[in-house]
């Protein structure tokens, strides 16, 4: 359902739902082996349901790490699992036209307040000087 679109979830979001596909753990030398850390973190979806039920979906932060291993042991791949008690909801929310226009006039105001107080600093730096 998410990958034909039905239901609405960031781009970002979706590839930590499988983040391991398409990848490959090669070693090149004996006695080494990846260990995989993967946090497993719920996620909530509006619109993801069949019928009334709404169907649960897990998101997967992934690191890996190279291992290396003595001569007298054998390597294996391990993988170490996470539950996370921090659920994730997704949800669309539309921003007003004002809501923009209050954010641009805060950057405006700020960048005047700053250069005001460089301006400030150096003419009291400058005047103190010649005195």
């Amino acid at each position: 359902m998410i990958e034909k679109g039905k239901a609405r979830l960031p781009a970002a979001a979706s590839k930590k739902l499988t983040p391991m596909d398409g990848n490959a753990y090669a070693t090149h030398e004996l006695h080494e082996a990846y260990h995989h850390y993967l946090k497993i973190i719920t996620t909530n979806v509006p619109g993801l349901q069949v019928g009334k039920r709404e169907i649960k979906t897990y998101q997967i932060i992934q690191s890996s790490q190279l291992a290396f291993y003595r001569n007298d042991q054998i390597p294996e791949a391990k993988f170490s699992l996470d539950l996370s008690p921090i659920s994730v909801s997704y949800r669309k929310t539309s921003v007003h036209w004002y809501d923009y226009l209050t954010s641009l006039m805060a950057i405006i105001g700020g960048t005047f307040t700053v250069v005001g107080l460089l301006e400030s600093t150096i003419n009291t730096a400058v005047s103190r000087r010649r005195y």
